[in-house]
């Protein structure tokens, strides 16, 4: 007999005793004698209601023990003499290399058939014992309800189904990873009605498009809701709401179940599965996957607890972005919880809000050219549903790209060899560094002012056309470099984005997204440590170790062909280049051999540091570019511009605009027009750097007239 139930016998045995042993003061008779025939007749009544008890206590285990099995068997196929003679019953699987896999890897144990005891001829007083009341079932994590299986399969298609898995489990997508410039919306929660016109009511005003996740529960109770989230046009899919008992079988079925109602009650068939609220157990990603379905979560979620009683979207906005966060990103999904909130509006509330402060301020406004009023201004970002994001294959990506993907060009060849002498790197670097003309005085360690009478330092690509180069440093949210995408777009120009990779990898959407629209990428490092600082002596000292660095330079690499490893241009080349943007420009003999020991093929500086992160106004940063690009009322050919991507440098967008805008209006003979090059087009692998013998010779002679 189950140990479990062998206790409870126990207790039904004390408890009808004592029962028969209350009848014994009515045995005493009044003289004070006790009639011992009426007692010996209690206990062997009381002893044979025992025997009948104990005995259809253990009818009832067997026919439950025989309900397992032939469970067992039509999951399995097995007969019943190989379930009998299994001595676990309990299928396992073999894995691909022919291994034993743990069963509940890839067969998890079916759960105890979930018949209720009471079709079996228990006898009443014991029931109560047998079958926990509804507080017990509440307050028992083991105990789990039956689950209603769905009409199409049953349990052994069930089975199957986790069978043919291979126990792989389904990622929660907290981002789409697609370079559609577009913010998907999820809502969940019908449970009141005023919340859920309101939000549809917002969607209208906005023209915007969501996903409505709704449960199996919900689906029935509030039909006409749901209803008119179709009737609005709205995107509908499943929510489910799994309980911690509940084994991945378990869980099957209920998604079943739910796309079932869901396709037959309201005509629509999805792949997309949201758990209602909790941390997604393993259980429910593998029977995600096992049914052929999507996991979708959030990457901002603005259910907390604390805000049920808040009264505005401005007090609960900080707390869900952060104040650091300044706007939403491509592809990441943002969830609100309809019926949640007190007050009945206000997940409609915070979502509206959410758009003005978080979406709204990436699109490009400036003068004439103000996104929704200009057609042409395709810089805002839409809303979507989740689904049509997905139907839009074209701009869906895999990240991290697989590395079988990658493009051979991309291996990196050292240029140098960790034995290379001071010489030979100077002289290798003399091909491969455009440099920067205040980068001798400050910034420096290790090399001497004759290496730089070999090291260019006018920051200019040798070429005889009018020809300038745009570059931008480090990386930030959408809202800063989706204005620079805007005006680059705007005047068919490319550029280089040198690209600080450690927070680059919680937005690689918007990553491929700039390299898809035509723009070379570059690395400015991982962790933007310079090579040369200056301590509080006012010495130059390395910020990093040999290992340190090199370890940085190459995970930042890495980084890169993680999202870009499988673009190409028409040409065959790759998107991602060999070009090194150093932090700060500086420069050490360490570092560059660094670099150069890892394969990049040029570290680039620039001839105009614009200081774009600290212009006080727009005219400033105007007349600083101005500045760079003419030299006695010519285009300086070949100038490299030094600009950043990050908020800080408010002015940027505009300025280039601005001076982008100008430049087109100007006659093709003006000696002051110029266009934007590419810089990977120059820096080709095969193009140097090194200065002439010409050069060199008047290097040598300025620096001894000088001194």
């Amino acid at each position: 007999m189950n140990h479990k139930y062998r206790h409870k016998a126990a207790f039904v045995a004390a408890v009808l005793f004592l029962q028969g042993a209350c009848f014994l003061p009515s045995l005493v008779s009044a003289a004070g004698t006790v009639d011992t025939s009426q007692e010996e007749a209690a206990v062997r009544k009381a002893e044979r209601e025992l025997l009948v008890a104990q005995d259809n206590l253990i009818q009832a285990q067997r026919a439950l023990i025989a309900k397992q099995r032939l469970a067992l068997q039509q999951a399995t196929g097995k007969s019943k003499s190989e379930i009998n003679s299994s001595p676990s019953n309990i299928p396992v699987a073999a894995s691909s290399d022919g291994n034993k896999i743990r069963p509940y890897a890839t067969v998890p144990v079916i759960r105890p058939v979930e018949l209720p005891i009471e079709t079996e001829s228990v006898p009443e007083p014991l029931k109560p014992t047998i079958l926990p009341g509804k507080q017990a079932v509440q307050n028992e994590a083991t105990t789990a309800p039956a689950v209603k299986m769905p009409k199409t399969v049953n349990v052994a298609d069930i089975q199957q189904m986790i069978v043919r898995n291979h126990g792989v489990l389904a990622r929660e997508e907290k981002d789409i990873y697609t370079t559609e410039a577009a913010i998907p919306f999820t809502f969940t929660g019908f449970s009141r009605r005023e919340s859920v016109d309101a939000v549809l009511d917002a969607l209208r005003t906005v023209n915007g498009r969501a996903t409505f996740f709704v449960t199996e529960g919900e689906m029935r109770k509030y039909e006409d809701a749901v209803r008119d989230v179709l009737r609005d046009g709205q995107e509908l899919a499943l929510c489910i709401y799994p309980k911690p008992t509940e084994s991945v079988a378990d869980i099957c079925a209920n998604i079943i179940r739910g796309k079932e109602l869901l396709k037959n009650k309201y005509g629509i068939d999805t792949q997309l599965v949201k758990q209602f609220s909790g941390v997604v157990r393993k259980e429910t990603q593998e029977a995600v996957a096992a049914t052929g379905n999507r996991l979708i979560g959030a990457r901002i979620n603005a259910v907390r607890s604390r805000h049920k009683d808040y009264p505005s979207a401005e007090k609960i906005l900080p707390e869900i972005f952060g104040v650091g966060v300044p706007s939403a990103t491509r592809g990441g999904i943002i969830n609100i919880r309809m019926d949640w909130y007190t007050k009945p509006d206000l997940a409609a509330e915070l979502f509206l809000y959410i758009k003005r402060k978080k979406i709204d301020n990436i699109a490009y406004n400036a003068f004439d050219d103000v996104s929704g009023v200009n057609p042409s201004n395709d810089s805002a970002y839409a809303l979507r549903s989740v689904g049509d994001i997905l139907a839009d294959t074209a701009r869906l990506w895999t990240y991290p790209v697989p590395k079988e993907r990658y493009l051979p060009q991309l291996a990196m060849h050292p240029l140098i060899s960790r034995k290379a002498t001071h010489e030979q790197l100077v002289d290798t670097l003399a091909g491969r560094y455009i440099g920067e003309h205040t980068v001798k005085e400050d910034r420096v360690i290790g090399f001497t002012a004759k290496d730089f009478e070999k090291l260019d330092l006018t920051g200019t690509i040798k070429t005889d056309e009018p020809v300038i180069f745009l570059t931008f440093d480090d990386w930030a949210y959408d809202n800063s470099i989706n204005k620079l995408l805007y005006v680059l777009r705007k005047h068919h120009v490319p550029a280089t984005f040198f690209i600080l990779t450690h927070n680059m990898i919680y937005n690689p959407n918007l990553l491929r997204a700039i390299a898809m629209e035509g723009h070379d990428i570059g690395s400015h490092t991982n962790l933007h440590k310079p090579m040369a600082t200056e301590n509080e002596k006012g010495k130059e000292v390395p910020t990093e170790s040999y290992e340190e660095y090199y370890n940085d330079v190459k995970t930042s690499y890495g980084r890169l062909e993680s999202v870009l490893g499988d673009l190409k241009w028409q040409d065959g080349s790759p998107v991602l280049t060999k070009m090194m943007r150093p932090p700060t420009l500086a420069i050490s003999d360490m570092g560059t051999r660094v670099i150069l020991e890892n394969g990049f093929e040029y570290i680039v500086n620039g001839h105009t540091s614009t200081e774009d992160y600290a212009a006080p106004d727009l005219e400033t940063e105007i007349k600083r570019i101005r500045d760079g690009l003419y030299y006695r009322g010519k285009v300086r050919k070949g100038a490299v511009f030094v600009m950043h991507m990050t908020d800080a440098a408010k002015y940027t967008a505009t300025a280039l605009d601005i001076i982008l805008t100008e430049n087109e209006k100007k006659a093709d003979g003006d000696p002051t027009k110029f266009r934007v090059g590419q810089l990977s087009q120059y820096l080709n692998g095969e193009y140097s750097q090194a200065k002439t013998e010409k050069q060199l010779r008047h290097e040598r002679r300025k620096i001894k007239w000088w001194s």
